[in-house]
């Protein structure tokens, strides 16, 4: 069931609140987290409940339609559906007639915006996948000078050999200039007592011209100084295979679901930020 936060009302206004919704209680949400609510202006234009039958398409791509996938993990578009009032990301065990090389064993699947957006409130619900192919929400924009990135999470839901991954919550910034080997790369591995692919989580990302600001359920959980990150940026949700990282899926894991409830976008009033369609 969605959760639609707000302030100052009654038990029984927030009660209906959350059983329902109209145009006008969706344009006066709330951010979950403690951000100073008067500032911030919600923008239903680039947010999606999923409540619709099929993918939005003129605010989505149903793949990443610059990249195929992190080998062996091929995304494919047929892994993304709408169902139940959610977004369903699925990786799975299966291996793809006439692959590009390299690209064998899984399949997963991305969701990219159509628009690009520079600062804002950044929001999901969300349930993490029980599986060692990855789950993700990021922003980023590469050019020909650049990269920028922001992963407000990667999860790795499942790991038969190291399990502390699965309580693990990986808050990560990458810059690199491409062509003058200047790459920052860093990462906050936040530790949670409850494994993060059991339950629905909330993720948050406040990113100004001054700051970077990480959320999980509602509290703070990582703070940087925006140093660099100050361009347009698209909007992801995608699974990975991490082969380097935390690697395969064992032969048990055979993939799961990475299902997202809502996703939900603040400007910030009297902020220069913007949307930007490619």
């Amino acid at each position: 069931m969605k959760t639609f936060h707000t302030i100052a009302l009654p038990f029984i206004a927030f009660t209906l609140l959350t059983a329902c919704k109209s145009s006008h209680k969706i344009g006066s949400l709330k951010p979950s987290t403690t951000v100073d609510y008067g500032n911030w202006k919600y923008d239903s234009s680039i947010s999606d409940e999923f409540d619709q039958s099929q993918l939005d398409t003129t605010k989505w791509y149903d793949t990443n339609p610059t990249w195929i996938g992190r080998a062996p993990a091929l995304f494919r578009s047929s892994n993304v559906e709408l169902k139940d009032g959610m977004m369903v990301l699925t990786g799975k065990r299966e291996n793809v007639p006439n692959a590009p090389e390299g690209y064998h064993t899984f399949t997963t699947a991305a969701v990219q915006s159509k628009r690009k957006v520079l600062y804002g409130y950044f929001e999901i619900r969300c349930k993490p996948m029980k599986s060692a192919l990855s789950s993700a929400f990021w922003l980023y924009t590469p050019d020909s000078v650049k990269q920028e990135e922001i992963d407000i999470f990667e999860i790795c839901g499942r790991h038969d050999t190291d399990t502390s991954y699965e309580h693990t919550y990986f808050a990560t910034t990458h810059y690199i200039i491409k062509k003058r080997d200047f790459k920052i790369s860093d990462h906050v591995a936040h530790k949670t007592e409850y494994k993060l692919a059991d339950q629905f989580i909330v993720a948050g990302l406040k990113w100004t011209r001054e700051e970077i600001i990480w959320y999980l359920n509602g509290e703070e959980i990582r703070r940087r100084k925006n140093d660099f990150w100050h361009s347009p940026e698209t909007i992801n949700f995608d699974s990975e295979a991490f082969p380097t990282w935390w690697g395969l899926p064992s032969d048990e894991d055979n993939g799961g679901t990475f299902e997202i409830d809502y996703f939900r976008y603040w400007s910030q009033v009297n902020e220069s930020d913007q949307s930007y369609r490619n």
